[in-house]
């Protein structure tokens, strides 16, 4: 979870940093682009390292070690869902608004889409998963 959340909070203090040192004035493309190219390097590789990560434990874990660690990851896509919707909310509300002009909040609005379609799907596999491990198998042990 680290890689994902170090290196993009690490970018947002140097925006900030930016902002304060040129209060008033909009953030410039060369800073909002990589940003924006961090963002979804950091989803996507921590993705994958944590679903690496993730069955290599399951390989060593009992059922019930199981049982737990999938519902820690649903309450976090719960979370995650409930916070991208609520910026989704937040931008169609800036967006109603006009403090925001369409051409920018096109790719705000997919980007944020995208997150929501990805913690939505990354949910309902975790869930069918969960239903699969409850089921018992022909020889009457639920499987693992």
């Amino acid at each position: 979870m680290a890689l994902v959340i170090v290196p993009y909070a690490c970018a947002v203090v140097g925006l900030m940093y930016y902002i304060h040192g040129h209060p008033g004035e909009p953030v410039s493309r060369w800073i909002s682009v990589p940003l924006l190219f961090l963002l979804v390097l950091t989803i996507l590789g921590g993705g994958v390292f944590l679903s690496r990560a993730a069955k290599k434990q399951a390989k060593s874990e009992t059922i019930e070690e199981g049982r737990l660690r999938r519902a820690r990851a649903i309450k976090g896509l719960k979370v995650g869902l409930v916070v991208w919707s609520l910026i989704l909310l937040n931008d169609l509300r800036m967006l109603a608004e006009g403090a925001v002009p369409w051409t920018v909040a096109i790719v705000g609005l997919a980007v944020v889409t995208s997150l929501i379609i990805a913690f939505w799907v990354s949910l309902r596999r975790l869930h069918k998963a969960e239903m699969a491990a409850a089921q018992p198998d022909k020889s009457g042990e639920q499987r693992k």
